[in-house]
Order: structure tokens, then C-alpha cells, then sequence
């Protein structure tokens, strides 16, 4: 009996040193809403305010005093890390209205009071860049520390385009020919696919497909087929090395609302991705796409073999010949920079053409040719 005395005591006051030596909770201050993500977008079509605030993640018994600053400075670094393009906000185009550089959590609560973060003008803003201002918490007084990870806190901004886009309603199409003639285009390694649509009704006769973009049998962007629901995003064909690697959206999508879809494929992977966020992937295998394929007349957009037609609208079409990533999807949304590494063509669709040639705005010379007069769709907001 004395024994397990002795033992039940050893027990107990093991138990007693572990809950001592636990270390105990540290409180740490962060910008409010970046605990898992430091970056914050903003779409602006004119001046703008938002207000940015700082949380404790217990309430505070004094009040914290912490103070914040702009870094401009911190965006070409943050791009080397992230694999972005941001540009430094223009200088002049925005204001930080704090009290002094700083802003309080007051005794008792465990978020502060409001800094106004306001774009004062978008004179300075080019079509299509995507902006960046960090924003640093520079000292803290009060004795917390501040949770590194969101120290700093990324503003994204980015101006709302408005412009054309081109109808595909009534059976137009457009070809591109320029791709059929490239030898260099007989395997490409890696490839995206991306566009931004809006579709006006999805096929009701057999066999139910809408065309988006790319080659029949080969590598087309899609909705629908006679095995999917008629508005289901499907990457069909995945043709490579001999070998398909078809991949079908989760989800179904609804007419009338603009969209940006892509498909990419990095030589492991063919993942379909809508507004830049993935829905889904399958695995496939190294090897290369092959886009001088002329099978039912090639690359085609808004059409596939036969009256496999799109009855909608398209803007923002472009090849690249290399795999995106996600953040890359996101800041494309609306507009790239022509000459952007690894960009093959670039269609824009919005209306400054003549006849019914659209141009490759890289340059490249991969016109898409319409099967009939252009129509043009105005006041097309993105985002």
C-alpha cells in the first residue's frame, strides 16, 4: 500500500511540473483580417476610403498605442518573394490619416480605433497595372508584441477597367491561323489558356457544347457535353503525348455574368481555374501541346468542330506558353502587359480594330479572324 502511495505522489507532482514548465499564451498584435493572408485588394473606379485597424488577440488592460507607416520601399522586395508585378502606388495619389503616425486599442477592448487609408485621385493610375502600398507597424507602446507574419500589411489597388467586348451570339467566331503555321507551337511543355466570358444561354441540342476557346481533340476550353451538365466548365481532350487528360469543373455556372476561366497545364498537372481560384485538376504527365493542330480548322475561339458554338461574349483572351500561378491568374483578371514573359497572344476584344481582324497585341502576329462582322458590346466593367 505504501508503495503506490509513493507512486500516486510521483504522479501527481509530475503532472504539476509539466503544467508549470507549459509556456503560457503571449498576446501578439496584427492588422486586422491578415492572420492568414497580408495582402488587402482594393477596386477603385475613383477616390476611395478604407479603414485599417489594428487587433490584440486578447482584449487589453491599458491602452496600446501603436504606431503605422506607408513603405513603398518594401514592394520590389515583396514581388521578388511572391513572384508578383506590383507597382509602387503613385506618390501624390493617396493620403494615411492617423492620429500622429499612430493609432490605439483602448483599455478593455482588443481592436483599435480607425486609420483612413484614402486614394485621393487616379490621374496617375495606367490602364491594367496593379498597384501596391504596404503598410508597416513601425513600434508599439504598451508592451505587446506584434505577430511578424502580419506586421506589415499589403494593399493591393486596382483600377476598375471599363471597355468593349466582342459578341459571339448569332454564330460568330473567330480562327487563328498563325498558330496552325508556327512548327515551334508542334509541342509546347507548358501552356495557359485564359479568357474572361459571359454567356448569354448554353447549348440545349445534343451533344450540348459550348466552345470556348482552343483546338477540337486536342486542348478546348469548354461548357458542357452529353456525359456533364450543359454548363459545366470542362478542359476536354488534355491531349498529351498520345494520351488525354480530360478535367471537368466541380460546379455548374450561370448565364449573364462575366467570368474569367483559364486552364493550365505545367507538365504534372491540368487545372482548371475560375476568377483565378482553383475548381479543379487532374494529373497528366510531362510532354508537350501540340497548337499547330488544323483539325476541324485549328485553334478557334467561340466555336469547335461543326455549330459547336458559344452564345455569349468574350474579352481578354490570351495563350501563354508557360504554366500561371494563382496570383498571376488573380492580377490578370483584367489586363496584362503585352510584352509579359512567356505571353504567346493577346486578345483583348475591345473594340479598337478595324474590319474583322483582331490583333495579337504581343506582337507576334496571331490575328483571330471573325467569321462575320464584329459586334461590339460597350460599358464592360472588370472587376
Amino acid at each position: 500500500m505504501k508503495l503506490s502511495y509513493i507512486f500516486s505522489a510521483l504522479l501527481l507532482l509530475s503532472i504539476a511540473v509539466a503544467c508549470k514548465k507549459e509556456p503560457e499564451y503571449a498576446p501578439k498584435l496584427y492588422f486586422t483580417d491578415t492572420e492568414q493572408f497580408p495582402e488587402k485588394t482594393l477596386t477603385v473606379d475613383g477616390p476611395a476610403t478604407v479603414g485599417l485597424s489594428i487587433t490584440s488577440s486578447v482584449k487589453v488592460d491599458r491602452d496600446i498605442r501603436v504606431s503605422i507607416e506607408t513603405k513603398p520601399n518594401m514592394v520590389e522586395s515583396y514581388n521578388a518573394q511572391n513572384n508578383t508585378h506590383y507597382e509602387p502606388l503613385p506618390e501624390g495619389s493617396y493620403a494615411l490619416n492617423t492620429n500622429n503616425g499612430s493609432i490605439t486599442i483602448s483599455n478593455g477592448t482588443n481592436r483599435s480605433d480607425v486609420a483612413n487609408f484614402s486614394i485621393l485621385s487616379l490621374d496617375q493610375f495606367e490602364e491594367g497595372v496593379t498597384y501596391c502600398l504596404p503598410v508597416s507597424i513601425t513600434s508599439v507602446d504598451g508592451g505587446i508584441d506584434v505577430l511578424e507574419s502580419s506586421r506589415t500589411m499589403y494593399l493591393i489597388i486596382k483600377r476598375t477597367i471599363i471597355t468593349q467586348a466582342a459578341s459571339l451570339a448569332s454564330s460568330r467566331y473567330f480562327r487563328v491561323p498563325g498558330f496552325a503555321a508556327d512548327a515551334n507551337l508542334a509541342s509546347v511543355a507548358a501552356l495557359t489558356m485564359e479568357c474572361r466570358i459571359s454567356v448569354n444561354a448554353f447549348q440545349t441540342a445534343n451533344p450540348f457544347i459550348s466552345s470556348v476557346m482552343g483546338i477540337e481533340e486536342n486542348f478546348l476550353l469548354r461548357f458542357g457535353d452529353v456525359s456533364i451538365l450543359n454548363s459545366q466548365l470542362q478542359l476536354a481532350g488534355g491531349l498529351i503525348s498520345g494520351r488525354k487528360f480530360p478535367v471537368t469543373s466541380k460546379g455548374s455556372f450561370a448565364t449573364n455574368q462575366w467570368i474569367h476561366v483559364a486552364v493550365v497545364y505545367n507538365g504534372s498537372t491540368i487545372a482548371l481555374y475560375v476568377n483565378g481560384v482553383l475548381d479543379n485538376y487532374t494529373d497528366a504527365q510531362p510532354g508537350g501541346v501540340n497548337l499547330t493542330d488544323t483539325y476541324s480548322d485549328g485553334f478557334l475561339i467561340g466555336r469547335s468542330a461543326g455549330s459547336r458554338y458559344l452564345n455569349g461574349a468574350i474579352s481578354e483572351a490570351r495563350v501563354w506558353t508557360r504554366a500561371l500561378t494563382p496570383t498571376e491568374l488573380q492580377n490578370n483578371l483584367c489586363y496584362v502587359s503585352p510584352d509579359s514573359p512567356g505571353l504567346l497572344a493577346y486578345w483583348r476584344f475591345n473594340g479598337d480594330i478595324a474590319g474583322n481582324e483582331v490583333p495579337d497585341l504581343t506582337g507576334h502576329g496571331y490575328s483571330a479572324i471573325a467569321n462575320n462582322t464584329i459586334t461590339w458590346i460597350p460599358g464592360v466593367r472588370c472587376p
